[in-house]
């Protein structure tokens, strides 16, 4: 381990701009300086394999090294653009420059396209013909006096991207929020909300306590 690995750990940030060495390999190919060469993760390991250009196979083997932050690039590599460039050669090493950065223009559409899908699943109408079940947890000793089902508004569904949980709660008749965190499956507060969006009144058919848990069985009226 090289002293900047130990005092600032293995980053896997982008960009990734590093001379890596790799163990020379007896080759019939020939390789210099300013040459550029394949990269090749052997599957399931931190093996990396560099391969002569113009070569096939196994055959154009010419250095490997053992790397788990390039190793994890080069198996995650969606929207990844790899440019790399020997920078030095001795008769046991190879030294590699290697530049990993993002396609950042491809990654804002794919995470605008995920938004605009995750939008589109909780907001599609929904009229329910069977029942479903929204947990709840507490440690605390909760009294439920007549618990209502509450949810966010359709128009405040973007602030909860990240925490779509928070989007559902109970209230007490007096429309206090009751100390109980939402636990519901992701299938059960997808129904929820979008029975809630479309206009339908939420009730609460049936209760079981077990601990800790509250379970309810919900439907509409």
């Amino acid at each position: 381990m090289s002293i900047l690995s130990f005092l600032f750990g293995t980053s896997k940030k982008l960009p990734y701009n590093k001379n890596v060495t790799f163990k020379r390999k007896t080759s019939d190919f020939k390789i210099e300086i300013g040459d550029k060469v394949n990269l090749w993760n052997q599957p399931n390991t931190n093996i990396v394999n560099l391969y002569a250009e113009g070569s096939s196979g196994g055959d154009g083997l010419v250095g490997t090294t053992n790397d788990k932050t390039l190793s994890y690039h080069l198996v995650n590599n969606k929207n990844l653009f790899f440019e790399n460039k020997i920078v030095g050669i001795s008769n046991d090493f190879i030294q590699l420059q290697i530049l990993i950065y993002r396609d950042q223009i491809q990654t804002q559409k794919n995470e605008s396209e995920a938004y605009d899908k995750w939008i589109n699943r909780y907001t599609k109408p929904f009229n329910p013909k069977t029942n479903w079940e929204l947990r709840f947890y507490t440690n605390q000793d909760v009294k439920l006096n007549n618990p209502q089902i509450e949810t966010i508004t359709k128009e405040s569904l973007s602030k909860y991207y990240n925490d779509i949980e928070s989007s559902i709660w109970l209230s007490d008749e007096n429309k206090h929020k009751l100390a109980l965190e939402h636990k519901s499956r992701s299938v059960d507060i997808e129904k929820t909300l979008r029975a809630s969006f479309t206009g339908h009144s939420l009730e609460i058919k049936n209760t079981k306590q077990e601990d800790s848990w509250l379970y309810l069985e919900v439907g509409t009226i």
